[in-house]
């Protein structure tokens, strides 16, 4: 019968060795306290599945290369090569690249038909890009970097919204409020992001 809880301990103390991290470090990037990371590793508790997946995300690895013995064959088969992880990368580089394309197309465009060059396009990829990041991020992680991009998101869709109505508004320059919808969409966000690591 497989014994999981060593394997886990034992895989996961490999794989952080392996990245030259102490447990601290690793804790620090997980937002976890260095005791938790110490009880995982030495068997005394096992993270939570969605944990064991941001490590394996993390690691380059599957679940299943957590669970099971290391062994030549296992490292093949429950391995992430390199290129699959570049992949993501370039799937993700591409989408906002095409964010950034519709919006030349549309800053063009306007200026083609209409005469007039829409520059707020430019303003409007910003959060469009970083949507694309949360997206992505939220498919593929390493989770870790998620709540950064959405308070990003946040403020830059914000920005956004407030150049749009300024422009567009006799007064719309007196709507700078519209900036503290950020402030609790940021500490929700963070709050959120601990509660993971409880």
């Amino acid at each position: 019968m497989i014994d999981i809880k060593k394997n886990i301990s034992l895989n996961l103390t490999n794989l952080r060795k392996a990245r030259k991290l102490t447990q601290s470090e690793l804790a620090e990037r997980f937002e976890y306290s260095d005791k938790a990371v110490s009880k995982w590793e030495h068997g005394d508790a096992i993270p939570s599945v969605e944990t064991l997946q941001q490590l394996a995300d993390f690691y380059g690895v599957t679940l299943d290369y957590l669970t099971h013995e290391v062994t030549p064959e296992n490292k093949r088969i429950y391995s992430f090569t390199k290129t699959n992880h570049f992949n993501k990368n370039v799937i993700t580089g591409l989408s906002i690249s095409l964010v950034w394309i519709l919006a030349i197309v549309a800053a063009i465009g306007s200026k083609i038909i209409g005469d007039t060059f829409l520059w707020m396009a430019f303003v409007w990829a910003i959060p469009a890009s970083l949507l694309m990041g949360i997206v992505f991020n939220g498919i593929w992680g390493p989770h870790i970097l998620l709540k950064y991009i959405i308070i990003a998101f946040t403020w830059t869709l914000l920005a956004a919204i407030y150049l749009e109505l300024c422009f567009n508004l006799s007064n719309g320059w007196t709507l700078w409020m519209l900036f503290l919808l950020g402030i609790p969409v940021t500490i929700g966000t963070v709050l959120w992001s601990h509660l993971k690591g409880s």
